[in-house]
């Protein structure tokens, strides 16, 4: 099992559907996954459900996963419930990194699709960002290896995960 992780926006599902189809393995994506499994959105679940309970679904859906996959972990996966260092058992752990100001960039375009950020100013959204990164960098840290994506393409960053994999 290959595991991204990373704050929302970082380009985890981009990334992760390439490389799966660079070496012919499925994708998963959890929060794709749990949309399916529920038929609710990330943001109906935040909203009927709370955060608590997707939380779990994240957890459960993790857990389930039972086949070797490239899976893109959803922003906030690996800090909560020990997840962390069930990835880490289970397979390769990649953070990928971005800085505030790419993350800013990045999220202000498709703030609606995002549950946590939707209602926030732009303002508010670099709090938003400074503050959940600063609580999740202990934990993204963890990861086995980590990649920075600022300034990098999404070729490049593959060609880099590419190269890693080659040496697992």
């Amino acid at each position: 099992m290959l595991y991204l992780i990373g704050f929302m926006g970082v380009g985890k599902t981009t990334i992760g559907k390439q490389i799966a189809a660079l070496n012919k393995v499925i994708f998963i994506d959890t929060d794709s996954q749990i949309e399916k499994e529920t038929s609710k959105s990330i943001k109906e679940i935040f909203e009927t459900d709370g955060e608590i309970a997707f939380r779990k679904l994240e957890t459960d859906t993790i857990r389930s996963i039972n086949r070797k996959a490239i899976i893109a972990c959803g922003g906030g996966l690996p800090a909560h419930n020990n997840n962390i260092e069930y990835l880490k058992h289970k397979g390769t752990v990649i953070y990928l990194k971005a800085s505030t100001e790419t993350l800013i960039k990045r999220l202000e375009k498709n703030k609606n699709k995002r549950p946590l950020i939707s209602k926030l100013t732009n303002d508010k959204l670099l709090e938003f960002i400074r503050k959940i990164l600063k609580e999740r960098e202990k934990t993204y840290k963890q990861a086995d290896y980590t990649i920075e994506t600022d300034n990098k393409t999404v070729k490049e960053v593959l060609r880099e995960i590419n190269s890693l994999l080659l040496t697992i």
